[in-house]
């Protein structure tokens, strides 16, 4: 009798994980797309654009499970100014940092979300690092 129960109770506890997982990744991706910016998602089209467009790359290095992360989409990189101050001046790139951990190794980044901000032969020129609202961020940039 204490079979059927244990079997059902890991496929109930298996359901809510999967549901748990699927909606995060939609969440991660409606986040990406609440920006009305073309966001590259690898560094090496970012900087065949910056060498192209003569412009620095922005990037954001995120990662799906960072709830600053998260805010700074929501709040920051969502408001009209930043978005217009960031498609006339820079090249952007969100790279998350659990799927191109190298890349996030080889800047140092060791937590998130850190914006950085690169010359077109990729060579860091400013690090932001942690969540900033938008006034801060129109500052530094």
């Amino acid at each position: 009798m204490k079979n059927p129960f244990i079997i059902i109770g890991f496929i109930i506890l298996a359901g809510i994980i999967a549901y748990a997982a699927l909606g995060s990744q939609s969440d991660n991706t409606s986040q990406n797309e609440s920006t009305n910016l073309n966001w590259h998602t690898d560094l090496d089209s970012a900087l065949v654009e910056a060498k192209q467009t003569n412009k620095p790359v922005f990037i954001d290095f995120y990662t799906t499970w960072c709830a600053y992360c998260k805010q700074l989409d929501e709040t920051t990189l969502s408001d009209p100014r930043v978005q217009e101050k960031l498609s006339k001046n820079y090249v952007v790139a969100k790279i998350d940092a659990d799927k191109y951990p190298d890349i996030a190794s080889n800047y140092k980044i060791y937590g998130y979300p850190t914006l950085l901000v690169l010359d077109s032969n990729g060579v860091e020129i400013k690090r932001i690092e942690g969540y900033v609202d938008s006034n801060t961020l129109l500052n530094q940039l």
